[in-house]
């Protein structure tokens, strides 16, 4: 028969407790990671083109001719409809709202205008009120073939957004 002094038994619970205390740190460490990782990898990549891109309104086109720019194309945007009310009015958009570009190379026609090449890539916005570093706005960029391009959104894409910071940071208006 084994006898256990006071001490001894102090000292078995304060191992207990901190073995619990541990596990509970390791616990809180790995739940933070998951969270972190998670938001790094929605800014990173988790966005893609909407699967209902076909039922999208056709909202406007704009022309960027000099190759040299980065943002060279002729360029088609549309919205869903979460975002068209908001669209005649010039904002603000709604959550959820999805405005996508489809950016096609351009080229010269043989009567001398412009007209469009092969598709290059897609621009995308998506309004997301937790974005607060980027206007409420998710920003992303596909390849031709709908694969998302890594950007560094804040200057690729909100510095020069911020100029419609009016108009909920989106360019397009309403055709009369």
């Amino acid at each position: 028969m084994n006898i256990t002094t006071v001490e001894e038994v102090r000292r078995g619970l304060s191992d207990l407790n901190t073995g619990r205390n541990s596990m509970k740190k390791l616990a809180g460490i790995v739940i933070a990671s998951f969270i972190i990782a998670s938001s790094i990898t929605a800014w990173a990549g988790e966005e893609a083109l909407p699967k209902d891109l076909d039922s999208f309104t056709y909202t406007g086109s704009l022309v960027i001719p000099d190759k040299n720019s980065p943002l060279f194309g002729f360029f088609h945007y549309s919205m869903n409809k979460k975002g068209l009310a908001a669209f005649k009015k010039g904002g603000p958009y709604p959550d959820g709202t999805t405005i996508v570009g489809k950016v096609y190379e351009v080229v010269s026609s043989p009567v001398g205008g412009m007209i469009e090449g092969k598709r290059l890539r897609y621009s995308y916005m998506r309004k997301d009120i937790s974005a607060k570093e980027t206007g409420g706005w998710i920003f992303a960029v596909f390849s031709a073939d709908g694969k998302f391009i890594q950007k560094d959104v804040k200057t690729a894409c909100f510095a020069c957004h911020m100029a419609a910071k009016d108009s909920d940071y989106v360019f397009s208006k309403p055709l009369e």
